[in-house]
């Protein structure tokens, strides 16, 4: 049943984008046209959100053409299967043979390595992913909630909730170093760290690892990693310990798909918006039918943003399309607070937009505002 509504859901973007095409052929054919590559997992474990986020593109897009924009805008998808190589061979190919101006991707291993090859061959980077590490490069930029922002609100919920102590889960990936600044925010806060453990990116065992876990006194667990990571082990949490309820996490709780989520109901987190304000997450299932998941959000902002700079930055004498250093310029003099589908953008000088994050919590299988 999953796989027939992601089939009914995939046609449907397929109608959606040949009709937009053909709706705006004709008066888009005397523009210059601007190609912009993402490579993103559209096949594989993490199926759900490369699709969510290549629907909420398309979308934006159309969304975008509305407003009779000089360029236009044509997007090209590559499937990388949340694989490092395979990314690396998708983005190559958008740039030397689709002739991309910008490639956009998700998720630190594969934003670094689509950023890699984009700066190596001066092509705009828009990535999503958790650090600043994915913006380093003359052209990149990379959007999420700052390491900073979220272990601050993370910090305070847990004050506010009583909470005195806790067990760490953490990814060994690009999400250690997100860790470490909210282990420093914990301890700075007097938060008991009663257990840490560390796991592999896409660990599907955890039962050992919590049963440690439980020998050391603690209030709450806190879990990271990318999909299916989070839900296999708040799955296990209750089949160990006969409870869930005392787990918490930075986004990886709002990125479980619909039918996951029924396992998280009631549980709160950090959340960077990732997913988009309410208002585009209802447009983008009533549309397309994709429930919006991990990046769909900020890469859409992302997209918003680009757009924006393509149609505002000045044209050098000769040029029919901004080269990447007025595109760069625009982006770095006019994003501060800017009205975004996932929040107000704010851009700073090494190229990481910072998209502020909120409490939320799973009420009715989604994710809602908890203040």
């Amino acid at each position: 049943m999953k796989k027939l509504i992601a089939l009914i859901a995939t046609i449907s973007i397929a109608v959606f984008a040949y009709i937009s095409f053909n709706k705006n052929h004709e008066e888009t054919s005397s523009k210059p046209t601007i190609k912009i590559g993402a490579t993103l997992p559209l096949t594989g474990d993490a199926a759900d959100a490369g699709q969510a986020t290549k629907a909420a593109l398309l979308m934006t897009l159309e969304t975008l053409n509305k407003n009779n924009l000089k360029y236009n805008y044509h997007l090209v998808f590559e499937d990388n299967q949340m694989n490092g190589n395979k990314t690396a061979i998708t983005t190559n190919k958008l740039i030397a043979s689709d002739k991309v101006k910008a490639v956009f991707s998700i998720w630190g291993l594969m934003a670094n390595v689509a950023n890699t090859i984009n700066d190596r061959n001066n092509v705009i980077g828009m990535s999503c992913a958790f650090g600043e590490n994915p913006a380093k490069g003359t052209y990149n930029f990379n959007s999420t909630a700052s390491y900073e922002n979220q272990a601050e609100i993370l910090t305070k919920e847990f004050q506010k909730r009583g909470i005195k102590s806790v067990a760490l889960f953490i990814d060994n990936s690009d999400i250690r170093e997100q860790y470490e600044i909210i282990e420093k925010a914990l301890r700075n806060a007097n938060i008991k760290i009663a257990f840490k453990e560390y796991f592999n990116m896409g660990e599907k065992d955890y039962k050992m690892a919590i049963a440690k876990a439980e020998q050391n006194k603690h209030d709450f667990y806190m879990i990271s990693g990318y999909p299916p990571s989070p839900f296999l082990f708040i799955k296990q949490l209750k089949e160990i310990t006969g409870r869930n309820d005392n787990i918490t996490s930075i986004d990886a709780i709002g990125e479980l798909t619909p039918e996951e989520k029924k396992i998280a109901e009631g549980l709160w987190y950090v959340d960077s918006n990732l997913t988009g304000l309410p208002a585009f997450e209802e447009e983008l299932l009533e549309k397309t039918g994709w429930t919006s998941l991990a990046c769909s959000g900020h890469i859409a902002a992302n997209l918003q943003i680009l757009v924006a700079a393509y149609e505002n930055a000045e044209l050098k004498d000769g040029e029919t399309i901004p080269d990447n250093d007025s595109i760069k310029d625009w982006i770095l003099k006019n994003i501060k607070d800017f009205d975004t589908v996932s929040g107000k953008a704010t851009v700073k000088e090494n190229g990481f937009i910072n998209i502020p994050p909120s409490i939320k919590i799973i009420k009715d299988g989604k994710n809602s505002s908890l203040y």
